[in-house]
């Protein structure tokens, strides 16, 4: 009901009447909530709903409103009837007399934050580093990740990211706390087009995280900060035993102006989960080639490299392990990854790393062995915490991680590498505090 409609209704009923005060005092309150519900609920739910219309028709035959103000009633809730809906949480609506005039809600089509999704995370790091004997480096450090996922239609889902970090290896998206308080750089950290055809068949275009389309059992090989740019494809088909899958793609290493040739890398990935009472693990084989690189214009080497022929390397990887050993809510599992670079001219072809990682509550420790030879691998991929992401070295990780609480891990992280050829040792402990929104 309208408020004019209310207020002429209330100058009509007092208007030259004599009645006793306790009747006119019932009688205001009658008007005053039926009023009120007029103008608090949507007007479009009483307009038509027969259950108030019938209590204004006993209101009248029970002489508690006149003719004149049944009809201004009447009126009222039909002028209400005519105005548009301007609710958007909901779609009411109103069965037929004949099935007791009841009121259904049925939800509002989409919103956009169905289809949309925000994620966040904020990293606080104290870094210490010795190289050497006599030397030490003490860092501060920061890292800010913000990335948006939409799904505007079937099938389809688009991302984008953004991260802090003012160094052009992809490695890397911490910023050194430096410089006076200046301004510190963000840039693109991915963007992405990606379909799937059915739950076993997804196509990916952009510049993606790697994992979905890349299985890794460690960073051996590749540093959890990269984030190829290309295309890829992954099948994955569930069994009894667990899933089969088969990941492929063709990533883009560089743009050159002069050649038609340029740096590419492609990959194909098979690989199966299994599972059995609390046993689980997964075994996966990758085959990798790197192609048209040379050392002066399309490899960023670090330096480490001594051959540029990765032709053809081979990597077999593999994780086993078992859930409530000894106590409940604990996890163990033992891991190892292993490459061979047949495609080089020299001996210093191969790697691996051999590790453990285990987990309870809101605990987890992990170990790792790594050695990881001159040529086995481009020394501008695996983890740059490792001696500086090079090759030619050898050492041990130890990773403690405790949740202090949802959405918030400590972590410290301890290296203790050493390069092959000289033996020069480098010791790096990372003392994080993780946040994720």
């Amino acid at each position: 009901m309208s408020y004019a409609s209310r207020a002429g209704f209330i100058q009509l009923y007092y208007s030259n009447r004599e009645i006793p005060v306790l009747e006119k005092l019932v009688k205001t309150f009658t008007y005053m909530v039926i009023a009120a519900t007029f103008s608090i609920v949507p007007s479009q739910v009483y307009a038509a709903n027969s259950a108030l219309l019938e209590l204004i028709q006993i209101l009248k035959n029970k002489g508690s409103i006149s003719d004149e103000e049944y009809q201004l009633l009447q009126k009222a809730a039909a002028e209400d009837n005519q105005q548009p809906s301007v609710s958007t949480q909901n779609e009411l609506v109103i069965k037929p007399e004949t099935e007791s005039a009841v009121v259904e809600v049925k939800p509002a089509s989409s919103s956009w934050t169905e289809n949309v999704s925000i994620k966040s995370d904020i990293r606080l790091r104290y870094q210490n580093e010795q190289e050497g004997p006599g030397t030490g480096r003490d860092r501060d450090r920061i890292r800010y990740r913000l990335g948006v996922t939409a799904r505007p239609t079937a099938g389809w889902e688009v991302g984008g990211g953004l991260a802090s970090g003012d160094k052009p290896d992809g490695r890397s998206t911490n910023q050194s706390f430096t410089d006076s308080f200046t301004k510190k750089l963000v840039s693109l950290d991915y963007a992405y087009a990606q379909y799937k055809f059915n739950d076993r068949l997804a196509l990916i275009a952009g510049k993606f995280r790697a994992p979905a389309y890349l299985y890794m059992v460690s960073d051996l090989l590749w540093d959890t900060d990269i984030n190829p740019e290309g295309v890829s494809v992954s099948f994955n088909h569930k069994s009894d035993l667990g899933s089969t899958f088969a990941n492929s793609g063709m990533w883009v290493l560089g743009e050159k102006s002069t050649s038609a040739k340029d740096p590419y890398m492609a990959y194909l990935q098979l690989g199966q989960t299994f599972s059995a009472d609390n046993l689980f693990g997964t075994v996966v084989g990758t085959y990798y080639t790197f192609e048209d690189i040379t050392a002066l214009n399309d490899f960023p080497t670090t330096g480490s490299n001594t051959d540029f022929h990765f032709g053809g390397i081979y990597s077999l990887a593999g994780e086993i392990g078992i859930t409530g050993l000894l106590v409940d809510q604990t996890r163990f599992s033992l891991v190892g990854d292993w490459i061979k670079n047949a495609d080089t001219n020299t001996d210093a072809d191969n790697g691996y790393l051999i590790g453990l990682k285990t987990a309870y509550r809101l605990w987890s420790f992990r170990y790792n062995y790594v050695n990881l030879e001159h040529n086995a691998w481009p020394d501008i991929f695996p983890d740059a915490d490792r001696y500086s992401g090079f090759t030619g070295i050898r050492g041990h990780e130890f990773i403690f991680e405790y949740e202090i609480m949802k959405n918030v891990l400590l972590g410290l992280d301890y290296y203790m590498s050493e390069k092959i050829l000289t033996d020069t040792d480098q010791d790096l402990l990372q003392v994080d505090l993780n946040v994720r929104f």
